[in-house]
Order: structure tokens, then sequence, then C-alpha cells
């Protein structure tokens, strides 16, 4: 099953994360999720059907990504 949320963040997002962009700028996408209304938990559904068939370290850039969405982060970088 493909989920998509927003097609210009997704595509922001598989870019960015494809273009192996600064952690913080990955990040800022997240936010911009958030400010858009999605959940917290629809945008780690997004990331974790994004975490399959991607090269090694883009699916531990997802990983750190969705532990952010989850709230597993240190305080200062949680999103929701």
């Amino acid at each position: 099953m493909k989920v998509e949320l927003d097609i210009v963040l997704d595509s922001e997002l598989r870019s960015a994360l494809e273009g192996d962009c600064d952690f913080n700028f990955l990040r800022a996408i997240l936010m911009k999720y958030r400010e858009k209304g999605f959940s917290s938990e629809s945008v780690y559904e997004f990331l974790g059907a994004m975490r399959f068939g991607v090269a090694e370290n883009t699916e531990h850039r997802v990983l750190e990504l969705m532990d952010i969405v989850s709230g597993f982060c240190s305080p200062g970088m949680r999103v929701w």
C-alpha cells in the first residue's frame, strides 16, 4: 500500500533523504507536516512505509526521523 500525505512535502522529504541533507533540514520538514495539521501517527506511518526498499543509510535516517515523530528523542528535538 502506498501512503501519501502531501505531495509537495512527501517529495521534499524523499529528495532530502536521497540527497543526504542535513538532519536539521529533515527535522524542519517534519515541522512542516505538523504545521499543516498532520498527526504524528500519520507521519510515522508514512515514514514506516518509506523505509522499505531504500539504501541502508537512508533507512537508518528514516528510523531516526521515526524516533523524533514518536517522541523517542530529547525534548529539544520533539516536533509533536
